[in-house]
């Protein structure tokens, strides 16, 4: 490696890859951009991933290996890797995610347009290469408000400059969607992402990675009874396939209201190109976001609750805080869907539902 400062510093965390990392490593060595360095952090590695790492160092001096104390999570190495960067950009790619060669240039060209935190679009595929999900355009809009909501943005789509992430703490360990947590921590610090469509990066789509395992520890209530028997019978009903259509009509009502003003705001971003006809594009992207959603309320306990009997919606977010954040905007967004619950709770018990509250839990 020579002493000259490369224009782009990749991050690649590993853990017992073994010789199937050097697909991800061969991706960055085959990018069309050539001016970057790969640093490649071993979580304390007990298997032959760090030999593999070093054949390909030896093959390329832009690859460097590093081995950190076993962190057991990848924030650690994250960071370790960060503290090492001299790159003026900073990219992330994981150990089983591939690169296409066109990933840097399109990271690169969205940097030169100003922007600081960027992200591109992706293609899943499974354990036998075969395409599960695919980006789309409606998919890369943003907003501070849709980060709050949603886990957008996995590491190996995202790039920043340099500095950006340690302005905010860098990244923190937990049990899950440390991502998540950045970027969020980044929005809130005044971070904008600008976004391409390009479909530059291929995740591996399997029921065993990390994402799949993250415990849901925090609720969205729902509903609030005394009754538990009102409780369950409101909880059967909200699960019944009959009310599905409704939900999904509610559902497009309150994002079409939700967008209309996230886009009278300064910080609501669409992927670069998509911004003519925006109008009819957003209504025809939320009428079938609605269509293709999962089934409403997907993940619905009941919990008793100091002394009350709460239909609650599991949550996906990986700290209380955030999770009432979570709460306080889903319930000041989705009005149309709330009501309809109310229209179920009196249908169902006769009476409206005890409010639930804002907290979360």
């Amino acid at each position: 490696m020579t002493g000259s400062r490369p224009l782009v510093s990749v991050i690649c965390p590993t853990y017992n890859r073994s010789e199937a990392i050097v697909r991800t490593l061969d991706s960055v060595r085959n990018q069309s951009v050539t001016d970057w360095e790969l640093l490649v952090m071993s979580d304390g590695s007990t298997d032959d991933t760090e030999d593999w790492v070093r054949a390909a160092a030896h093959q390329d001096r832009r690859i460097r290996l590093v081995r950190t104390a076993r962190h057991g999570h990848p924030s650690g190495p994250r960071n370790e890797g960060l503290a090492l960067a001299r790159g003026a950009y900073i990219a992330y790619i994981d150990h089983d995610d591939v690169w296409r060669e066109n990933h840097l240039a399109v990271v690169l060209s969205l940097f030169e347009e100003g922007g600081e935190l960027v992200a591109t679009g992706f293609e899943c595929r499974n354990r036998n290469d075969e395409v599960t999900s695919v980006s789309d355009a409606f998919g890369l809009c943003w907003h501070p408000e849709l980060q709050v909501l949603g886990p957008v943005f996995e590491p190996s789509r995202v790039a920043h400059r340099a500095g950006l992430a340690e302005r905010v703490g860098g990244w923190r360990a937990g049990y899950g969607l440390e991502d998540w947590d950045l970027w969020l921590r980044l929005a809130d610090a005044g971070s904008v992402f600008t976004t391409a469509q390009d479909r530059t990066t291929e995740l591996f789509d399997d029921p065993g990675t990390r994402r799949f395992a993250t415990p849901l520890r925090h609720r969205l209530p729902v509903a609030s009874f005394d009754d538990p028997r009102h409780a369950q019978a409101v909880l059967r009903e909200l699960q019944d396939g009959r009310h599905e259509a409704a939900f999904r009509a509610a559902a497009a009502a309150d994002t079409r209201a939700w967008f209309a003003r996230l886009r009278t705001t300064a910080e609501f971003s669409t992927p670069r190109g998509w911004d003519t006809d925006l109008d009819a594009k957003l209504d025809a992207a939320i009428t079938k976001a609605a269509a293709d959603a999962p089934s409403p309320w997907p993940d619905l306990v009941l919990v008793p609750e100091k002394g009350r009997f709460v239909v609650a919606q599991r949550l996906w977010c990986s700290t209380a805080e955030h999770a009432a954040r979570v709460v306080e905007l889903t319930h000041r967004t989705q009005r149309a869907q709330f009501a309809l619950v109310e229209e179920i709770v009196r249908e169902t018990t006769g009476s409206p539902a005890v409010p639930a509250g804002s907290g979360a839990r």
